[in-house]
């Protein structure tokens, strides 16, 4: 599936173990799985750059695919008006939940996350509009069907989930009609329980570009 929008930064810190399990060459059996729910929360925003000055509207949506929760993509849209240059978005002390596991009995084995900022020019979106819309899609409720009935995790499976998220991101894109101007950051990011915990030994992670710098955390729950 081609990507609408291109990450501004990639952090898998254990795509090539996972690659090595999908072909054979690690077992996931015999490895310990100690985390069983996680909450995975956006702590900070700072905007170093907008294309309006003084009069920025921002945008920040973030994407989570898991395969196990009973919302197997989780979405969160937060807008912000007036935001100047080199200023921190409102966020508040606690952060803003962007993932909790919500599986009874299950626990994910993987996680594949999006993290946008994008500048909007006009016709500013109310967040809760655009995620009705977004999960109204025919091609987003059929991803998210075939999630339901994942019941292992192998190669078609961990894709699956992997191309359940571009897809959404790729509507959402479509319904903001985004492009790369209008992007300031995009983060795409992944975390797999056999060998990292699902990224709770990362503590406070910080990832951003010359217009963005997001700070964001995974912790069990």
């Amino acid at each position: 599936m081609d990507a609408l929008l291109q990450p501004d930064a990639v952090f898998e810190p254990s795509a090539v173990l996972g690659q090595q399990a999908l072909l054979g060459n690690i077992s996931r059996a015999v490895l310990p799985i100690t985390t069983q729910a996680v909450r995975m929360s956006l702590k900070s925003v700072f905007i170093n750059r907008v294309r309006e000055l003084g009069k920025g509207e921002i945008q920040v949506i973030s994407v989570v695919t898991d395969g196990v929760s009973a919302e197997p993509i989780q979405l969160c849209s937060e807008v912000y008006r007036k935001v100047r240059r080199r200023t921190a978005l409102p966020i508040g002390p606690s952060g803003i939940t962007l993932y909790r596991t919500q599986a009874d009995g299950k626990i994910p084995p993987f996680l594949d996350y999006r993290i946008l900022v994008i500048e909007l020019d006009e016709d500013v979106r109310q967040a809760g509009d655009l995620l009705d819309q977004v999960r109204q899609d025919s091609q987003f409720q059929s991803f998210r069907d075939s999630l339901l009935q994942i019941t292992s995790f192998t190669a078609p499976q961990i894709s699956l989930i992997a191309a359940a998220t571009d897809l959404t991101l790729n509507i959402i894109a479509k319904l903001l009609k985004a492009n790369k101007d209008d992007q300031l950051f995009l983060l795409r990011g992944s975390f797999d329980n056999a060998f990292d915990d699902l990224g709770v030994g990362f503590g406070e992670m910080t990832q951003g570009n010359r217009n963005v710098t997001v700070k964001y955390q995974v912790e069990a729950v």
